[in-house]
């Protein structure tokens, strides 16, 4: 009987028995941001690296020829890999960054071209 009473009560604490009521039960260790994070789309890692490849070509530029090229090529990109566009799964901290890569790149080709962008000036 008392070996039936020890074992039950080994099965317990291997099982995750509460813990006594004279040790507090720990807090949960915090999260880790680079460990805990889901891994990186690798579609959206791409249109990334695009844009800001975009944005730097576009604020680059010192002369509407230079901007027009540069607008270009990013239309040209966007057309040659629709797969890239059409896989990322961005989260909204990405979609943010994608929006205010966009919105420099429009700032920088606006000084050249003047196409009058409806964003306010950054």
């Amino acid at each position: 009987m008392i070996a039936r009473a020890a074992l039950a009560l080994l099965c317990l604490a291997a099982c995750g028995a509460p813990p006594p009521a004279d040790r507090p039960i720990p807090p949960p260790p915090p999260v880790d941001a680079a460990v805990d994070a889901p891994p990186p789309d690798p579609a959206t890692a791409a249109l990334l690296a695009a844009l800001a490849e975009q944005r730097d070509q576009a604020c680059a530029c010192t002369d509407a020829a230079c901007a027009d090229e540069a607008a270009a090529l990013a239309v040209q990109w966007g057309l040659d890999h629709p797969d890239v566009v059409r896989a990322a799964t961005p989260t909204p901290a990405e979609q943010a960054a994608a929006q205010a890569l966009l919105e420099a790149a429009e700032h920088c080709l606006d000084r050249w071209l003047g196409t009058g962008s409806p964003h306010p000036d950054h």
